[in-house]
């Protein structure tokens, strides 16, 4: 008898059992059915059908780690991937533990791929991809739903469908590709990997039908925020493009021999082409926000608009956002907030390192000089922080800033310990003498519920559009022009940051450029991917430097920065593995090189 091989992309053949209702985004999520039901009674009717949308969420994304108690079902035990990068580090210095085992070596290919501890659970993708062609092949049969609601749930599901891919090719390069819902009795189940370009053609082919249907709105706001909309399918395509013609898929040359496979992990050429393709979707996807009211946030506060733009909803002011998710309730802060004073049962699981520090100028383009001994006038522990941009103190935790208003956070360890009224500085919990703010806006203003809020997670918003489009511009030019500037300049003005320097080279404003990445999305898990794909895995090495701060006896305070550890980083590292229980399925995925 011939054995059967039921690979992940068809391992969701079955009639749908019970539904759950999307854990992201409390804002359209209706309660779960209280009694199974099977495929064909859902779309006997618009509200149960609206139920299978609504779970087509339930798999995410949502990349803030917040959770209550035990951390070992935990993605990467409670921290960011910038914990992962030469951006971060997590409290739990444990070679099996989270983002470490990047930053020590040891990933192991099931873990990182098919584990709730790791980055990723590769069937998610397909779980949900299958649940978007249900929606797609099946809504036409809904008796009581209109034609217009039928058509944005056919694109709203289109565009679920080219996310997945496209969160599948960033991890994985190039990977089997379902292109409808399978049947087990009449399809080949066993689909090997499609060539990297394939799965990118595919995703502009989603995006384009779903752009199309002139009942996929640009925004939905209110009860349906956290939908899928017009406006990021347009974004999709430039974020899509723009990773296709960067160095890591846009060479002859792949990050490591993969032989008569090259095409499944690059494009095995080079063509500037596609920096042309990412400038003109990136552009299309500008001109439709402008159109359709989204305008970059810019109020006179300059040290509010950054919160603004990542963490508030467009009913609360936010005009940039394009698409985010939230959790249904209230989680556990614990991993983001310190160990110690003024704080309790946090993890310190999120920490900044200098490398990040040092990436922030003072409001007059200037940088501080960390090296060396740094020492404040007496009384005065925040003077090095004072004149930093303004993002700064929005994104990041540091010795004696205040929060909830008036409490001061400590980071010090004291000149003299045992001098009268030194007490037990919190450094010796938190380990490192910075750590993430970001997101725990909100959390601050909850003195009498600790620990408990409900972040949402920012997944594209108007400014990701300008440094897409001043990245994949700068490449196209010889010498970049005034549209280049204007996009940074934009986006740093609005914080009250100053215009960045003309006259420079390409290779300068690439630096420039992918320094505002830096910043403008720092702790929103775009630089382990960043420094990816622009095949900078070096980077990722270190070294990785802290800041030690001591308060003297004089009231003083000194910074001094030190090395910390050195990383590692292989050439394998730069995608994915698939998981090692798929591969020995042998029904022909490939594993990607060094795996």
């Amino acid at each position: 008898m011939k054995k059967m091989i039921i690979p992940i992309v068809a391992a969701f053949l079955l009639l749908l059992g019970s539904m759950m209702t999307s854990s992201c985004n409390k804002d359209f999520l209706e309660k779960p059915f209280s009694v199974t039901f099977n495929e064909d009674s859902i779309f006997v009717k618009y509200e149960n059908t609206v139920k299978l949308v609504n779970d087509m969420y339930n798999l995410g994304p949502y990349y803030l780690q917040l959770a209550v108690g035990v951390t070992s079902t935990t993605r990467l035990g409670g921290s960011m991937l910038e914990a992962a990068t030469d951006f971060g580090g997590s409290f739990r210095a444990n070679a099996n533990y989270g983002a470490h085992k990047f930053n020590f070596g040891t990933v192991d290919a099931e873990w990182l791929s098919n584990s709730k501890t790791g980055e990723d659970i590769y069937s998610n993708h397909y779980k949900t991809i299958r649940k978007a062609f249900t929606l797609l092949e099946r809504v036409e049969e809904v008796p009581d739903a209109s034609e217009a609601q039928k058509a944005r749930i056919k694109a709203e599901a289109q565009t679920m469908i080219a996310f997945q891919y496209f969160e599948l090719m960033k991890r994985y390069g190039g990977v089997p590709l379902v292109t409808k819902r399978l049947n087990v009795q009449t399809d080949d189940v066993n689909l090997p990997r499609s060539p990297l370009i394939d799965v990118y053609n595919y995703i502009i082919q989603m995006l384009d039908a779903a752009i199309a249907n002139p009942d996929f709105a640009a925004r939905y706001d209110g009860l349906d925020f956290g939908h899928l909309n017009k406006t990021f399918a347009y974004s999709l395509k430039a974020k899509a493009a723009l990773y296709i013609a960067s160095p890591l898929f846009n060479t002859a040359t792949p990050y490591m021999n993969f032989g008569s496979h090259n095409n499944l992990i690059c494009l095995t050429n080079y063509d500037p082409v596609r920096w042309e393709t990412a400038v003109k979707f990136a552009d299309d996807a500008i001109k439709y926000c402008e159109s359709n009211s989204y305008v970059m946030v810019n109020t006179p506060n300059v040290n509010l608009n950054y919160t603004i733009s990542y963490q508030y909803k467009p009913n609360q002011g936010n005009t940039e956002m394009i698409w985010a998710t939230q959790l249904v309730t209230n989680p556990s802060m614990a991993y983001w907030i310190p160990r110690g004073t003024p704080f309790s049962g946090g993890f310190s699981s999120n920490l900044v390192s200098m490398n990040m520090v040092e990436k922030y100028q003072n409001k007059d383009g200037s940088y501080v000089n960390w090296n060396g001994v740094v020492t404040t006038p007496p009384n005065d522990p925040t003077a090095p922080y004072k004149n930093l941009d303004p993002r700064f103190n929005q994104t990041v935790m540091y010795n004696m800033q205040t929060l909830y208003g008036t409490t001061q956070i400590q980071y010090y360890e004291h000149e003299t310990p045992t001098l009268a009224g030194n007490n037990s500085p919190s450094k010796a919990q938190t380990q490192w003498s910075h750590q993430v703010r970001k997101h725990v806006y909100g959390y601050e203003d909850r003195v009498s519920t600790q620990k408990t809020w409900s972040p949402i997670c920012s997944q594209m918003r108007l400014t990701d559009l300008y440094m897409m489009y001043a990245e994949a511009l700068n490449e196209t030019l010889s010498v970049p022009d005034s549209r280049v500037y204007d996009k940074i300049n934009l986006i740093r003005n609005r914080s009250g940051m100053p215009n960045i320097p003309t006259g420079l080279l390409k290779d300068e404003m690439r630096t420039k450029i992918q320094n505002e990445w830096a910043i403008e999305f720092a702790f929103e898990e775009y630089r382990f991917w960043d420094l990816k794909r622009w095949k900078m895995g070096n980077v990722f090495k270190g070294p990785v430097y802290d800041m030690a701060v001591k308060k003297m006896n004089n009231n003083t305070y000194t910074y001094t920065k030190y090395k910390f550890e050195d990383r590692q980083f292989y050439d394998w590292y730069y995608l994915h593995p698939f998981p090692p229980t798929e591969v020995s399925l042998q029904y022909g995925l490939v594993q990607n090189p060094g795996w």
